[in-house]
């Protein structure tokens, strides 16, 4: 009787232990190969940034993915996402660091801390290598870089030194060009990084604080946003179209000089970038800018935004505490179609189809 009594409690024990167990959520391969991330940059220092997903009908939103799969905290100011080789490059840029997780599942793979300090954007370059642009610390104005990372197994390779806030980047071919929009400083620069040497090759002036880039053919227009008032300098935008055989700037388009556009992008033929709340088109034939908006969002604040296959997404960061909405506009009438609460102050979008 005690044996029974001893292999009874022997088994209720186990079962107890079994029912303390932390259960693991499976992500079917593919929940999401198709659809449109929503980066949430989240508050400065406090490590609250997510990831939002959008399914590819764009009928649900699912927030805080990145944590919901891996039980991490994604860190402090997400910038930007990448997608390379079957794998999502999340660079999170107030940790100086970036996420590699598998694009099927979203299951983290590693985390890149070294070698890396305030990281911003990152592209593929060939196909075992790619580059990450770097403010280095923000307030030094000699040590930004751009990091060679060799995403085979995913480790920074070497580093190559670039003038003063390093931003967004582009590629055409066997260049890759950097948009220095200035970190805390300021700068009216694309550098341009030739993959043959991996050096820069060229610098090309362009408007102040240059902060959007897109490629039209063999043409590559960048947007700069100009000196803002508080500076005691304050310069208006400008719209520069830079000819990519020769690399060579064709054409300037100026903005009045308390006039600051951003978020340039592209959709067909058809260019968008905001100023304010206000969006306007133009077509990449004129040979002006439009002089009235195509679209005025009627939210809080047009944090960031972003054209693609006959969409307008624009991230809504409200008073940068609360969680912020991304909403979707039909390009062919202006009329807004979807919003989505994200995350707190949603910035990038990574589209994937």
């Amino acid at each position: 009787m005690k044996k029974n009594l001893l292999l009874l409690a022997l088994a209720l024990s186990i079962i107890g232990l079994q029912s303390c167990e932390k259960t693991t959520t499976v992500i079917p391969p593919g929940k999401y190969e198709e659809g449109v991330f929503v980066v949430n940059e989240g508050n400065f220092g406090q490590g609250n940034s997510s990831l939002s997903f959008i399914d590819k009908d764009y009928n649900t939103i699912e927030n805080n993915v990145y944590y919901n799969v891996n039980q991490t905290a994604l860190g402090d100011q997400a910038q930007s996402i990448a997608f390379i080789n079957d794998k999502v490059y999340i660079v999170v840029s107030g940790s100086n660091k970036i996420e590699v997780a598998e694009e099927k599942n979203l299951e983290r793979k590693l985390t890149i801390a070294s070698e890396l300090r305030t990281p911003r954007y990152a592209i593929e370059t060939t196909e075992k290598r790619a580059v990450v642009s770097c403010w280095g610390m923000g307030s030094d104005n000699t040590d930004d870089y751009l990091a060679v990372l060799d995403t085979y197994n995913d480790v920074v390779i070497d580093k190559i030194p670039v003038e003063v806030g390093p931003e967004q980047l582009a590629r055409y071919e066997n260049y890759v060009f950097i948009a220095h929009k200035g970190a805390w400083s300021t700068n009216h620069i694309v550098s341009v990084l030739d993959l043959n040497t991996m050096q820069i090759s060229k610098t090309i002036p362009v408007g102040d604080r240059p902060n959007s880039m897109v490629m039209d053919d063999n043409y590559l227009w960048v947007l700069s946003g100009g000196e803002p008032d508080w500076t005691g300098n304050e310069t208006g935008g400008k719209l520069t179209k830079i000819d990519l055989t020769t690399l060579n700037v064709i054409e300037n388009m100026d903005f009045p000089q308390n006039i600051h556009p951003a978020h340039l992008s592209k959709d067909g033929d058809q260019l968008y970038y905001n100023i304010g709340n206000d969006v306007f088109k133009m077509n990449i034939t004129d040979s002006a800018l439009p002089t009235s908006a195509y679209i005025t969002y009627d939210g809080s604040l047009l944090y960031n935004m972003e054209a693609n296959q006959g969409l307008l997404f624009i991230s809504d960061a409200k008073d940068y505490q609360q969680e912020g909405d991304v909403v979707i506009y039909d390009l062919t009438n202006g009329q807004k179609i979807k919003t989505f609460t994200a995350g707190i102050i949603p910035g990038d979008f990574g589209f994937k189809y």
